[in-house]
C-alpha cells in the first residue's frame, strides 16, 4: 500500500515541476504591435523553445486586419498621447525589455497630427526620456513622421523570457497612472467641434 502513496506522491510532484517548468523556463518569444492592423500579441515557445506555442493577444483577435481607428483620429490620439509621464513609463517597458538582451529590438512612433505643438510635445517628452539611455536603445527607437493623419506605433521584440517577466513588464506599464490615464483618454469619445454660427445679414 504504501509503494502505490509514494508513487502517487511522486507522480504529483512530477506534475507540480512540470507546471513549474512551463511558468518559470525562458520561452522563445515575439511581441508584435502594429495598430496598421490592430495587432498587439505575445507569441512564446515554452520551455527554450522546445515546448508548446502560446499566445497572449492584447487586441481582439476579430479586429485584426484593420487599422485601429482611434489612432487615426488625430485629435483624438493627439491628446491620448500627450497623456503626462507616458514616455517615461513607455521607457521603462522598452528598457526592461532591452535588459533581455533580445536579438531584435524595434519601436517606432509615427505621428501626423494637425497640431504642431502637440506634436513637438510628444515628440520633447520621447526624447527626454531616452535621453540617458544606451545607444543601442536609442537606436531601436524611432520617433517620426506617418503620411496618414494620426499617428501609428509599430515596435517587434524576438528575446529569451518567462512568462512571467513578459506579464511583469505588461502589467507595470498597463498599471502604472499613466498607463491608465492613456487607456481611459484612448477610450473617451472626442468632444464635438463647436462651430461658430455666422452672423446673418439682411441685404
Amino acid at each position: 500500500m504504501d509503494i502505490w502513496i509514494w508513487a502517487a506522491a511522486a507522480f504529483a510532484l512530477l506534475l507540480l515541476l512540470g507546471g513549474l517548468a512551463f511558468v518559470f523556463a525562458p520561452a522563445r518569444t515575439t511581441i508584435l504591435v502594429d495598430t496598421a492592423t490592430s495587432t498587439a500579441r505575445v507569441e512564446q515557445k515554452l520551455l527554450w523553445g522546445a515546448g508548446p506555442l502560446t499566445y497572449k493577444r492584447i487586441l481582439p483577435q476579430s479586429e485584426q486586419g484593420v487599422p485601429m481607428a482611434v489612432f487615426y483620429d488625430p485629435s483624438h490620439i493627439g491628446a491620448a498621447l500627450m497623456t503626462p509621464g507616458l514616455a517615461d513609463a513607455t521607457y521603462r517597458a522598452v528598457q526592461g525589455l532591452f535588459a533581455l538582451k533580445p536579438g531584435l529590438a524595434r519601436f517606432e512612433l509615427l505621428m501626423n497630427l494637425p497640431d504642431p505643438a502637440q506634436t513637438r510635445v510628444i515628440d520633447t517628452a520621447a526624447h527626454a526620456a531616452m535621453a540617458v539611455a544606451p545607444v543601442a536603445l536609442r537606436d531601436s527607437v524611432v520617433i517620426g513622421k506617418c503620411e496618414t493623419p494620426g499617428a501609428e506605433l509599430h515596435a517587434k521584440f524576438e528575446l529569451m523570457a518567462t512568462p512571467g517577466q513578459i506579464n511583469t513588464i505588461y502589467n507595470n506599464l498597463k498599471e502604472s497612472r499613466s498607463g491608465r490615464e492613456f487607456a481611459k483618454r484612448l477610450k473617451r469619445k472626442p468632444k464635438p467641434v463647436r462651430r461658430p454660427v455666422r452672423e446673418v445679414r439682411a441685404p
